[in-house]
């Protein structure tokens, strides 16, 4: 008779806990939370250029392509034309979290990354070809490593294009018609370094604020993309357009490590796979774009000079000056990788 009260009394005791953990259990997790494996992720893709040109087409199938391999898991919205602010202000949000992804020129990310000074080396790169063997080996992935400890995860490198000069002074054919050229260059101490050493008066200004202060004359000339020329309608408010080809511009593809760290193993996949796949997309439409865009500024009626052989080597003879002071910047190991990949 004892042994059965005790008995009881233990599947009493048993009973209570286990009621009281299912309890718990419920307070912890309600009906209706959503396990590691169904939960939904958003990411935020903020870019600065127009949404007519090729760098909303590019987003757009990276879109297409993460959304489907992640069977819904993963939605991307995309907020073109500066809607986020310029591009440093959208690498800001990626480290605060209030954005998680943007692909804007390497100029801005040098404040992140000092070895990103690098791709601002004039006539570093002579053709696509070699800008694409570097930027995808060794030392380009080297310097996308070089932002983790900043918060920022650096996937691949999207193409922005070879940049060219434009002005509403006067045609350009060699450097000695650079004397006095107010230029807005990228926000990066090495641009403006390489600008002045034309001759020319060179300023930093946002990317979204560069029609206006076209318009203004508040500068005189820019450079930028043929493709990028056409898209935001500079031929409205610039004459002359040069074909220096001094810089070719990638688009260090970023988004925010921690967000990208809180995705499992195989959705991180999904991102990373989703990027290489538009890069080879993104660079095929820079391509065709490029040569369209020539076309059609023509057609809007810009002036176009293409520098003969020796004027550009007076070009590259002045802008080459601040080599010595990247190499100072971001060390020779990784400056004299760069060297050897390039052949220089």
């Amino acid at each position: 008779m004892k042994k059965n009260k005790l008995l009881f009394f233990m599947l009493l005791i048993l009973t209570v806990i286990m009621a009281a953990c299912s309890e718990v259990d419920s307070k912890t997790e309600p009906e209706g939370t959503k396990t590691s494996d169904d939960k939904e992720f958003l990411i935020k893709v903020g870019h600065a250029a127009s949404q007519d040109h090729f760098a909303q087409d590019s987003i757009e199938k990276f879109k297409e392509i993460v959304e489907g391999n992640s069977d819904g898991k993963i939605k991307v919205e995309i907020y073109p034309n500066g809607q986020l602010g310029g591009e440093r202000e959208m690498i800001e949000a990626i480290q605060l979290g209030n954005l998680t992804m943007a692909f804007p020129s390497s100029a801005p990310l040098v404040s992140f990354s000092k070895s990103m000074a690098l791709w601002d080396l004039p006539y570093l790169f002579k053709d696509h070809e070699t800008a694409y063997k570097v930027l995808d080996g060794e030392v380009g992935q080297e310097i996308l490593d070089s932002l983790s400890d900043k918060g920022i995860k650096g996937l691949v490198y999207w193409e922005n294009g070879f940049r060219h000069l434009t002005n509403n002074k006067r045609p350009i054919e060699s450097v000695s018609d650079m004397k006095g050229i107010k230029i807005r260059t990228l926000e990066s101490p090495m641009q403006i370094g390489a600008w002045s050493a034309t001759g020319a008066n060179a300023t930093p200004i946002a990317f979204t604020e560069l029609y206006a202060a076209l318009q203004q004359k508040t500068v005189d000339a820019q450079e930028t993309p043929l493709s990028l020329m056409y898209a935001m309608k500079f031929f409205e408010v610039q004459n002359n357009l040069t074909l220096t080809g001094h810089l070719y511009s990638p688009w260090p593809v970023i988004i925010s490590q921690k967000f990208y760290d809180g995705l499992t193993e195989d959705l991180q996949n999904v991102v990373m796979d989703a990027a290489i796949e538009t890069r080879d997309y993104n660079r095929q439409l820079s391509l065709e774009d490029e040569a369209k865009s020539l076309d059609l500024l023509k057609a809007e009626g810009m002036a176009v000079v293409d520098l003969t052989e020796e004027h550009k080597k007076e070009f590259q003879d002045a802008m080459r000056t601040v080599y010595d002071d990247v190499k100072a910047e971001v060390g020779e190991e990784i400056y004299d990788k760069l060297m050897k990949e390039v052949g220089m």
